[in-house]
């Protein structure tokens, strides 16, 4: 029997959905409909409850080839759901950045998002949250939105962490009183360690306004634990100059927390290059180097050994 614990620990808000994780493995991921509004949680818990009995029974129409399911000796009953982690990704499609890895800004028939603190505050009434639970901000970009302050001001208020992951392209006045307060942490996909290596990756001349609004959190932070600067590896940013830009960028700011990806359409389609294996092998060296914390972000387990291997070939 399979079972996967994001059934019973995590809620993600998709645009017009609810679902128990981000789907960043290109599969099927049962979704439950919701448009706004408070979310039924006993509803919500049968339909968890059959989506785990169909995965136990190893329904190839659900959640079928996910790496994160684990086999169990035995059947799990679904419990009453509280949940330690909350991702908000209802707005995936706003965004002001234009990645040149990402398909999600680009035009198209996108739904307006959801106000979602009605959503979180109707978890919180029905007892569906744990104490510690973490909230992250995906996205798109989450300081467009409008209720984007007053949301993040009602969970510091009830001592719920935040994660936000921002572009930093626009300076967010509520993000610097976050951080000062302790209320969070933010994510900054940097990717680049220059101006012309910015435009070519993430589609536009914005980087002075980028190195302005870290150099804001930077200020803001009670410590610089809580920036994570991440390079997302591709065909695009996978020279070792590239690699090394990046990490001068980081000694400019004080950074000391850095996430190593790769772009999610190489990893789905099998077609990660042994010359971005090289950069992450190098990347990782660099970190190590330097003493910095390096979180490999969704980095399944046969490309750790690519890493792992080229680092052993070149980098000792």
């Amino acid at each position: 029997m399979l079972f996967c614990s994001r059934f019973v620990r995590e809620l993600v808000f998709e645009e017009r959905a609810l679902q128990p994780c981000c789907n960043t493995h290109n599969i099927v991921v049962p979704s439950f409909s919701f448009a706004g509004g408070a979310v039924d949680m006993e509803a919500y818990t049968r339909h968890i409850a059959s989506v785990a009995q169909e995965v136990q029974k190893q329904n190839p129409q659900v959640c079928a080839g996910c790496p994160d399911l684990v086999p169990l000796s035995h059947s799990v009953c679904v419990p009453k759901l509280r949940f330690a982690v909350l991702s908000l990704n209802h707005h995936r499609h706003i965004c002001n950045c234009r990645c040149v890895y990402c398909d999600l800004w680009k035009p198209g028939q996108h739904p307006r998002p959801i106000a979602i603190l009605p959503a979180i505050q109707s978890l919180y009434e029905q007892d569906a949250l744990e104490k510690n639970c973490a909230v992250s901000w995906g996205g798109g970009e989450s300081t467009l939105l409008p209720d984007f302050e007053a949301t993040g001001r009602w969970l510091r208020e009830h001592d719920y962490f935040q994660y936000v992951h921002t572009n930093a392209l626009r300076h967010s006045a509520w993000i610097d009183e976050m951080l000062s307060t302790g209320g969070g942490k933010i994510n900054i996909s940097l990717d680049s360690g220059n101006a012309a290596a910015y435009a070519r990756v993430k589609g536009g001349d914005w980087w002075d306004d980028v190195m302005a609004s870290m150099e804001k959190y930077f200020v803001a932070a009670i410590t610089p634990e809580q920036i994570d600067i991440k390079y997302i590896i591709f065909e695009e940013n996978n020279k070792i100059a590239d690699v090394e830009q990046f990490f001068q960028i980081c000694h400019r700011f004080g950074v000391v927390n850095v996430q190593l990806s790769f772009n999610f359409l190489e990893v789905n389609a099998g077609a990660v290059s042994e010359h971005s294996i090289t950069a992450a092998a190098y990347f990782m060296h660099r970190a190590q180097e330097l003493a910095l914390a390096c979180e490999l972000f969704f980095v399944d387990a046969p490309l750790r050994e690519r890493i792992d291997r080229a680092r052993g070939k070149f980098f000792q």
